[in-house]
């Protein structure tokens, strides 16, 4: 497995790679689900006659957005759940683009079957399913990069462009896949806006959502709301009174909102345990995670520690444990939901 050239000296894209075919037979599909734990329920069609399983996936950063290549098989069926989008915390589209097999995906009903050279966008905030077996490119875009490169707000969740411009995206995708390992560190921010820009243009050509529905205005308040939040998770204030003077909205707004993520006050606290997570795993951790809890507004080291081992299933001192385990190794992380996690930072 490849890692990350995250030297000063790189010039390069920073990469990943899995290969199934660089594990033992037994065990390369537990390496790949283990991997895809957090955001995804992977079930893999094992019965007779199935080819035996195999996993590609090559990925780059590419500044804020991440694309990746992969092939795979025999049919998996992966589910994003409520569980699983609450513990990665992604705010981002994911862009599937089919090359070859099939990809049928249900978007909270708005149902896709792909052919070669058409893409379907879904977002990781929201519940999905989808079943494959393909060769595919995804591209995975910040909410707030490409909802600011639309002219208005757009339900994408599920939505599958057909026109010159979705064409034109296509095609740039491939491209990128035989570019990337040339290109530069320089000059990939660059090339993540012509390609954001070229996702929009894609999706505003798609006579789809086009009225200002409610639907579509409270997915942009929840976007504001949840930046806000990020913006601010040190704040002792943070929490309903103050999200709604800020987007100047009233309480019952508010809690609608944040409903479907369990509350207000509860998705504050989950960004906050991500956020203590993502700080106790550094390898240059310098403070206590009683420190650490109590700036990010647990005042109980006992109700953090509750908390924390709840939203994950294990505890704070396992995560200072591990990372001082592999701090003489590569700062690198080596796993790949620890390099998704990176997205969100």
């Amino acid at each position: 497995m490849d890692l990350p050239d995250c030297s000063p000296h790189a010039q390069r894209v920073p990469q990943f790679r899995f290969q199934s075919a660089e594990h033992a037979p037994g065990d390369a599909l537990a390496l790949w689900r283990d991997c895809l734990s957090r955001s995804w329920e992977l079930n893999v069609d094992e019965g007779a006659g199935a080819v035996p399983f195999h996993a590609e996936a090559h990925m780059w950063n590419m500044d804020r957005l991440m694309f990746s290549s992969g092939r795979f098989g025999p049919t998996q069926v992966r589910t994003r759940r409520e569980r699983n989008i609450r513990a990665d915390q992604f705010d981002h589209y994911r862009v599937i683009l089919l090359r070859e097999g099939r990809f049928d995906c249900d978007a909270e009903g708005r149902r896709t079957s792909l052919t070669p050279g058409r893409f379907v966008i879904t977002d990781m905030a929201r519940a999905e399913s989808n079943e494959s077996c393909s060769a595919s490119l995804a591209l995975f875009v910040p909410r707030s990069e490409l909802d600011d490169a639309l002219p208005h707000p757009i339900d994408l969740h599920g939505l599958s462009p057909d026109n010159a411009c979705a064409n034109l995206l296509a095609e740039h995708l491939v491209t990128l896949e035989a570019r990337l390992p040339e290109a530069t560190l320089p000059e990939i921010p660059s090339l993540s806006r012509a390609t954001v820009n070229l996702l929009a243009a894609s999706i505003a050509a798609t006579p789809v959502n086009l009225e200002a529905s409610r639907a579509a205005v409270e997915h942009i308040l929840l976007r504001r709301a949840r930046r806000f939040i990020e913006m601010n998770l040190k704040e002792e204030e943070l929490g309903a009174a103050m999200l709604c003077a800020q987007l100047r909205v009233a309480r019952s707004t508010l809690y609608r909102l944040f409903e479907p993520l369990g509350g207000v006050s509860q998705f504050i606290k989950e960004r906050r345990l991500a956020r203590v997570h993502e700080l106790l795993g550094a390898s240059a951790l310098t403070r206590s995670i009683a420190d650490l809890a109590e700036q990010h507004g647990f005042k109980s080291a006992a109700h953090f520690s509750k908390a924390f081992r709840a939203q994950y299933g294990y505890s704070a001192r396992e995560v200072v444990r591990e990372a001082q385990a592999r701090r003489p190794a590569a700062a690198a992380p080596n796993r790949l939901d620890q390099w998704l996690g990176g997205l969100m930072h």
